[in-house]
């Protein structure tokens, strides 16, 4: 097995369920928890680009949920 590059990660049911759920100031108070921890040096994410990923994200998760799907994150790492 060579690495790649490539990497998914399987969502798990809990998290698909509470990002379905979350709305509002739960949405954000979780996008400015997540840019406060992922930030390090030369590798930082805003608090506003956080909150659109999860809505997006939150977006996702509800559309999968209507149909009875499973959600995958792919990431490419060159």
């Amino acid at each position: 097995m060579a690495n790649d590059g490539f990497t998914v990660f399987a969502v798990p049911e809990p998290l698909c369920t509470a990002l379905v759920t979350a709305r509002g100031e739960r949405l954000r108070a979780a996008a400015r928890a997540w840019a406060e921890a992922a930030s390090e040096p030369d590798d930082e994410i805003s608090p506003d680009n956080a909150m659109d990923l999860l809505e997006r994200v939150s977006a996702l998760a509800s559309s999968r949920a209507e149909k009875h799907l499973e959600l995958y994150c792919w990431y490419f790492a060159p």
